[in-house]
């Protein structure tokens, strides 16, 4: 309870909406995978993008297989359009519709666009 009120206090101090607080036992939580998406992106690489959810829709996020092998989990953010899937470090997700697009920061902090033109080919 003093997690859930912390975060209601931190949410109004910062001017950010909140989402009333339920408590959720660990054993309630379920995975649910929402689709998998091949995209050829301009460049001619690929990513490999898994979406995933709780049931109870309280987060979403993917997981992307980039070209070189790595992979990313990145948790769902707001966006004004399409979907934004970041943890607001070094990457970012964006798609909308069939396409999508990937950005990276760079040594001075700035996002610049890594992988662009993807598109979904599944």
């Amino acid at each position: 309870m003093r997690r859930c009120c912390a975060a209601i206090t931190a949410a109004g101090l910062l001017g950010i909406g909140w989402t009333p607080c339920t408590a959720v036992r660990a054993d309630q939580l379920e995975l649910e995978r929402r689709s998998s998406v091949s995209y050829r992106c301009g460049g001619g690489e690929q990513i490999k993008a898994s979406y995933y959810g709780l049931r109870d829709r309280s987060l979403d996020f993917v997981r992307l297989q980039l070209p070189d092998g790595r992979e990313l989990t990145l948790p769902q953010v707001s966006s004004a359009s399409g979907a934004r899937f970041s943890a607001d470090r070094d990457f970012t997700w964006w798609i909308k519709g069939n396409s999508g697009f990937l950005q990276q920061r760079d040594a001075q902090g700035q996002w610049r666009v890594t992988l662009n033109a993807c598109d979904s080919a599944t």
